[in-house]
């Protein structure tokens, strides 16, 4: 497989997952990928998850927080700061959110942070379904976060984000999920 510039193949991914974010296909696999998730049984024992409010052409997983909730899983949203750090913030339904600089939803005035989840969810937008490595948006957050806190780890991938290898070179400071949850091709 052609190994791309990890830049070139974020344009190239963040232009194919716009494009496929207008389909109706993209809101089934959504649906079809939190069903899988819940059906996983991956919430067994959680009692803190951590995760983000996706961009439109990212994975929902709104599915997800909801039935965290009903399990009383405590849900903490990604905070991101300038300095690159990253920090889960407790938040539930009446929790006000604002957009960050990145046009990602946030938690309006953080109160409880917890970094020591139980499950964290992590989007990206290329995963390799042979190593479980992840292509993300470059800032290097997770990678920053996931060598600091050691949290079961897991993704939602669909058809566009799927991988037999990764198409990207893998740097050293990169870390892998634990277990990826996808649609085979």
């Amino acid at each position: 497989m052609l190994i791309m510039k990890k830049k070139e193949l974020r344009q190239r991914q963040i232009h194919r997952l716009q494009e496929f974010a207008k389909k109706d296909r993209k809101v089934e696999e959504d649906i079809l990928l939190q069903n899988k998730f819940l059906a996983n049984s991956l919430l067994e024992g959680v009692k803190t998850i951590g995760v983000t409010c996706p961009l439109n052409f990212e994975i929902d997983n709104q599915i997800i927080i909801e039935q965290a909730r009903r399990e009383g899983i405590k849900t903490y949203l990604a905070k991101s700061y300038p300095d690159k750090r990253m920090d889960f913030v407790y938040f539930d339904e009446q929790t006000q959110l604002k957009k960050s600089n990145f046009g990602i939803l946030e938690v309006a005035n953080p109160i409880e942070i917890n970094n020591q989840l139980d499950l964290l969810l992590v989007p990206g937008l290329a995963f390799s379904k042979a190593s479980h490595d992840r292509l993300g948006f470059g800032g290097g957050y997770y990678d920053r976060f996931l060598a600091e806190h050691n949290c079961k780890t897991v993704s939602l991938v669909n058809s566009v984000m799927l991988f037999d290898t990764p198409a990207w070179p893998i740097e050293e400071t990169d870390r892998q999920v634990g277990e990826l949850i996808a649609l085979t091709k």
